[in-house]
């Protein structure tokens, strides 16, 4: 991750006009843009098959993943998981917030990510917006 320089706010600002919603936190990392915001429907910002991204992250020149903002911690998560998570709840251990997702093995790639990436961007946001230290992630038998 890499942190926000000049070019990276441009890329910031000019995400926001073009999808008419708040950005709340962002993450840079390699040629991807993690946005979360804030907006009443994420489909419009995502648009019909995609086309509304698609357009913006040719303007950004980056890839572009959106996560819509939650002040509840359950809706946040379900939100970063896109629904892969089956369950999820927070623990306090020796002082340190711990968020335990639940998921099926079958959904269990898709939220580690290759070489670990995309559970490194959801924790990182969870940090941040939540304070949470570290998801554990527990296999859902089916």
């Amino acid at each position: 991750m890499k942190s926000l320089d000049t070019e990276a706010i441009r890329c910031v600002i000019q995400f926001e006009k073009l999808s008419h919603c708040r950005v709340i936190d962002s993450i840079l990392d390699d040629d991807t843009f993690y946005f979360v915001v804030q907006s009443k429907n994420i489909y419009d910002i995502v648009g019909k098959g995609g086309e509304n991204i698609k357009r913006i992250s040719e303007k950004v020149g980056k890839k572009i993943k959106v996560y819509l903002y939650s002040k509840d911690i359950q809706r946040f998560s379900d939100n970063l998981f896109q629904r892969k998570a089956k369950r999820t709840e927070v623990i306090e251990d020796e002082g340190r917030k711990i968020l335990r997702v639940w998921v099926s093995l079958k959904d269990k790639r898709f939220v580690i990510g290759r070489k670990g990436n995309n559970i490194k961007i959801m924790e990182e946001f969870l940090k941040r917006q939540f304070q949470i230290n570290k998801i554990e992630i527990v296999d859902l038998k089916n």
